[in-house]
């Protein structure tokens, strides 16, 4: 019998690495790892926090090094935030698989490496910089807090500041690159031979997928980081993946400690992120309104995005003076600008301004009209003249000296400000600092570090999957037998094992829906293995041998089970035509059909009821199966020729119908389409 082994090579909850074993085949779900490892306060799966001691940060090279990446076929990337590891594996390792991501994924991914490689060279530069200094003054006093927060993924020097090699320079990331293959949603690729592969959109990013794989007719779906919020900008989750899965494995949840107020438990995801959010811009428009100035600190991408969307559409809509933007990162050029040209991969909102003369985001029509500057540093904006007045600053997370300086400069400022300013609280006496990240110890790390005080406004924005979330989609898991779920989630679903579960593993809050699915968890180094039922439909030969015979009795069926054998070629499905089966007596009386055997299923609508299939055409079928969404075309001769995720099928429309199907996945899809095509046509 078939079976997938799951083993997590990742600690922390939020990035994944996962390696999986398919029988012979052997492939890696995402390369995930925090871009600071060595000084991150990122929690790890057993619940601590991982402090600034490097000694307790698990070195990603010798995580990586126990992996046999010579026997790894392919690797499935799911968004950007999950491809850290993937410069070094593709150029330090023994892998020469592909690698598959969407083209966004491929593209941001290549902005967040290379904005990490950059940070973690200008930190390193610095500490050799202090260090040299105090050799010089032979003080042996430390540079205090001068350390910028260390990436440690850069290689523009020999060490990073903590004293480890940097894992791959810039050249390596570009060589990576070149070796991802792009793909888009729904769209099937082969990795190897009898394993398909293809991504449902999961909501979290622009261009954020959930991977299925489909082998022997069995469906085995990885949902990454994914979204429920439907009020952002990303292309809204796709829960087919859910639905059409046989195994499906959950890679992770946003932290409990997001969970904490019970006032939101109750409140749906979408809600709830697009209420952060205002009370994040409405703050920034009470400082705009006063002529100050904003910090926003957060990655030029993502929740940022909408947020600097949404201040943008409030100042004009109120009338106010357009503050001046200004973008200090690296890559916060490329990644605004993507957003415009990406548009098929964003929400149903932003895809129709594309038939608009309008552009999806702010940022091209601010820049045109001179509100929009970008600068890489804080060197490159002291040479910039940037108008004085209201100023809206977004400074990345990792570039902590820039918001040190902002910080610092700005209290400057208001300390100097005249009476009149402070009085009425405007000007440079008034200035914000907003903090958005879901990764709360590290935020309240930073908060630490920059000691401001009723300036911040921190309200971390989740938009990952709660634990809520995963118990709430297993509802629609309908072809689900095993669900793997990381530990802490399993923990708050069945937080008493097998006592808090129904008698088939479901939890006990989903048992009365009818579900059958086994519940597992799988864990940091701990393999997990499921066996894939291969073997419940009917062996080719066996019914081949029925179809043949129902055929000859001139009894009509429906659906005969079947399943895909790769040695003997395509499952065979029938359909008789029960208008063509019927007999007129001299009296003009139709004969009854005789009944179809119980072996056989008879699907509402097709086969059971006389549906006239010799009034059928192949351009008629092919026209209703398109109009609701099916890919269908005409084939030469008397056939339609369906493709759908997981594979395609033939339709053979001569006397009955038969249908060729590549999978037994694909079986099911295509059936459903015929009953909804013959059920829209006869009511």
């Amino acid at each position: 019998m078939a079976s997938i082994s799951v083993i997590s090579f990742s600690p922390y909850e939020r990035y994944h690495l996962l390696l999986c074993e398919l029988d012979d085949t052997m492939f890696v779900v995402d390369c995930g790892w925090p871009t600071d490892p060595y000084s991150s306060t990122h929690t790890a799966e057993n619940g601590k926090s991982n402090t600034t001691s490097g000694d307790t940060t698990p070195d990603p090279r010798s995580v990586v090094s126990t992996i046999n990446w010579a026997r790894v076929d392919f690797i499935l990337v799911s968004n950007h935030e999950q491809m850290t590891l993937l410069p070094y594996i593709t150029e330090y390792t023994e892998f020469s698989g592909p690698v598959y991501a969407t083209e966004p994924a491929k593209v941001y991914g290549r902005c967040v490496l290379e904005a990490g490689a950059e940070f973690a060279e200008r930190a390193s530069t610095a500490h050799a910089n202090s260090r040299q200094y105090e050799q010089l003054l032979a003080t042996g006093s430390s540079s205090g807090g001068g350390h910028s927060r260390q990436s440690g993924f850069g290689k523009g020097s020999s060490s990073s500041s903590n004293g480890r090699t940097p894992l791959y320079s810039q050249q390596d990331i570009a060589a990576a690159m070149e070796k991802v293959t792009d793909v888009r949603h729904n769209e099937m690729v082969s990795p190897v031979p009898f394993v398909q592969a293809y991504t449902r959109s999961s909501g979290y990013c622009i261009g954020g997928a959930n991977w299925t794989i489909e082998y022997k007719g069995h469906r085995t779906a990885f949902v990454s980081t994914s979204s429920f919020a439907a009020c952002l900008h990303p292309q809204a989750w796709d829960g087919r993946v859910l639905s059409e899965a046989n195994v499906i494995v959950f890679c992770d949840a946003s932290d409990a400690s997001s969970e904490s107020d019970a006032s939101e438990v109750s409140v749906p995801q979408n809600i709830q992120v697009s209420q952060r959010i205002n009370q994040l811009c409405s703050t920034a428009m009470a400082t705009l309104r006063q002529r100050g100035r904003v910090l926003l600190i957060g990655e030029p991408y993502g929740v940022t995005q909408d947020i600097l969307q949404l201040v943008a559409e409030n100042v004009t809509s109120l009338n106010l003076p357009v503050p001046q933007f200004i973008v200090v990162s690296p890559v916060g050029e490329r990644t605004l600008q993507y957003g415009n040209i990406m548009g098929e991969w964003l929400c149903e909102a932003k895809q129709s301004l594309l038939y608009l003369p309008e552009y999806p985001f702010a940022d091209k029509d601010l820049r045109q009209k001179g509100h929009l500057h970008f600068v890489r540093s804080l060197t490159d904006l002291a040479t910039m003249k940037v108008p004085q007045g209201a100023w809206f600053v977004v400074a990345s997370p990792q570039d902590v000296p820039a918001i040190e300086h902002f910080i610092q400069l700005w209290k400057r400022d208001a300390s100097n400000s005249s009476g009149a300013d402070v009085a009425t609280g405007s000007g440079a006496a008034r200035f914000s600092v907003l903090m958005h990240s879901d990764d709360i110890a590290w935020a309240q790390a930073l908060v630490r570090r920059l000691s401001v005080g009723s300036e911040l406004a921190y309200v971390p924005v989740s938009c990952r999957l709660t634990f809520r979330n995963i118990e709430q989609s297993l509802a629609s898991a309908e072809r689900a037998q095993q669900v793997l779920v990381p530990s802490d989630v399993f923990a708050r679903l069945a937080p008493a094992g097998e006592a808090a579960a129904g008698s088939s593993g479901v939890p006990r809050s989903l048992a009365a829906s009818g579900l059958e699915f086994k519940l597992f968890e799988y864990s940091y180094l701990q393999a997990t293995t499921v066996d894939l039922d291969t073997d419940r439909h009917l062996p080719l030969s066996i019914q081949k041998e029925m179809t043949h015979q129902m055929r000859a009795s001139g009894k009509q069926h429906a659906v005969v089970e079947g399943t895909l054998s790769f040695a003997a070629g395509k499952i065979r499905l029938g359909l008789e035509d029960a208008g063509s089966r019927e007999q007129t007596s001299e009296t003009g009386t139709a004969a009854p059909s005789t009944a179809a055997p119980a072996n056989s299923k008879s699907g509402p609508g097709i086969g059971a009821a006389k549906m006239g299939l010799a009034l059928w055409t192949p351009e008629r079928l092919a026209s209703e199966l398109n109009d609701i969404g099916v890919n269908a075309a005409v084939l030469d001769g008397a056939g339609v020729r369906i493709v759908v995720p997981g594979g395609s099928a033939t339709v053979h429309m001569r006397g009955g119908w038969a249908v060729d199907c590549t999978s037994t996945g694909t079986q099911w899809t295509v059936v459903a389409s015929l009953r909804q095509v013959l059920k829209l046509a006869h009511p």
